[in-house]
């Protein structure tokens, strides 16, 4: 079964490393797959930490988190994003034994209302974008610190009066020395096709995404540092065009533009495809998280280098009472807004155990 079970998940990334290609910002459609969802992964710079911690918020962007830990654990998480912007997601893990630990979720973006007009600024009311996609995921324990996963997405998408179906399959890795307290993962997201396209003869890709990461716990201090470099399937992850920086300067609003040069090319690309973060952990009931992500600085700064701001800083915290995990976090993607992170987990069973032990009092 084990051997089984590996030779499929390496399959999967083969299958996926093949058919990689270089991708830039545009090129893919439904986006909001990669859209973190936990307070933690965007705390500690928007992706996922990659430690076995019985954290339920962040088997979406990495399965192989999943353990028999999570049995019956309820999460939800709530984003406030940018202006009226609202995503979220709701699971529920159930593990069975020898076949494995299983999740299943919602992952929901709404985008607010617009207002429909033609071109000579007459309305016509209002209309309405969403997008959702049905989350199934499956985390085994391959060895004694090897684990596996995988997560199956149906995915819906309507965009005013353009509607679009799909499908999505993530594989992921971890390997996690609980006695170091060291981590790594490898994580492979959406691969998969459009069933519908939003118009005919219009097949779009999906936004693949190669992920790597690794975490150390200090041994005699109560820290955690996080590093995870995304988007290693594409060669092009920052685009100058050397023309307008020449003529032109280099931003809209009229900043200087750098010398493009061989050395500042491959500094960006190495630097937008890597995210930093760092957890302090003085207990196991509360944590206080940072984390920082140049790409996102970089792209949404305003006014060259002089208004950066918080733009690209993440802060979150954690706190267990009793029989409840919450999790907070702000993170600036602008200066004109950021965004809030909100999740709330428990374990049903020990609601449902309080209520047997009432009715036995009884």
């Amino acid at each position: 079964m084990k051997h089984k079970i590996k030779y499929q998940l390496l399959f999967l990334l083969t299958l996926t490393i093949a058919s990689v290609f270089a991708q830039v910002g545009g090129q893919a459609t439904y986006q909001f797959l990669n859209l973190t969802t936990s307070p933690r992964g965007a705390a500690t710079g928007g992706y996922f930490v990659p430690v076995m911690d019985q954290d339920e918020s962040q088997v979406y962007a990495n399965p192989s988190l999943l353990s028999k830990q999570m049995d019956n654990r309820l999460i939800v998480n709530y984003v406030n994003y940018v202006s009226d912007i609202n995503y979220g997601y709701t699971g529920y893990v159930k593990d069975y034994g020898k076949v494995g630990t299983f999740s299943l979720g919602l992952n929901y973006l709404n985008y607010g209302k617009f207002t429909l007009a033609d071109e000579s600024a007459q309305t016509f009311g209002n209309f309405s974008a969403n997008e959702t996609a049905l989350n199934v995921g499956w985390g085994y324990q391959l060895r004694e610190k090897i684990t596996v996963g995988a997560n199956a997405k149906f995915i819906a998408s309507q965009l005013y009066q353009y509607n679009s179906f799909g499908g999505a399959l993530d594989g992921a890795i971890t390997y996690f020395n609980p006695e170091k307290d060291f981590g790594v993962s490898l994580v492979v997201k959406n691969v998969g096709t459009q069933f519908t396209t939003y118009t005919p003869d219009n097949r779009e890709k999906l936004p693949l995404d190669i992920q790597v990461g690794l975490a150390k716990k200090l041994a005699h201090a109560p820290f955690r540092f996080t590093i995870i470099a995304h988007n290693l399937q594409s060669r092009n992850m920052w685009y100058a065009n050397a023309e307008d920086q020449k003529n032109k300067g280099g931003s809209l609003t009229g900043g200087s533009a750098a010398p493009l040069t061989d050395t500042l090319a491959w500094g960006q690309e190495i630097m937008r495809r890597i995210a930093l973060g760092l957890e302090f952990l003085p207990s196991q009931n509360f944590a206080i998280r940072v984390g920082y992500n140049y790409q996102r600085q970089q792209e949404m700064k305003l006014g060259g280098q002089n208004k950066l701001g918080a733009v690209g800083f993440s802060f979150g915290t954690q706190l267990k009472i009793k029989k409840l995990t919450f999790q907070y976090t702000w993170a600036s993607y602008h200066l004109a807004g950021s965004a809030h992170f909100i999740s709330i987990s428990a374990k049903t069973s020990d609601f449902s155990k309080k209520k047997e032990a009432k009715a036995e009092n009884k």
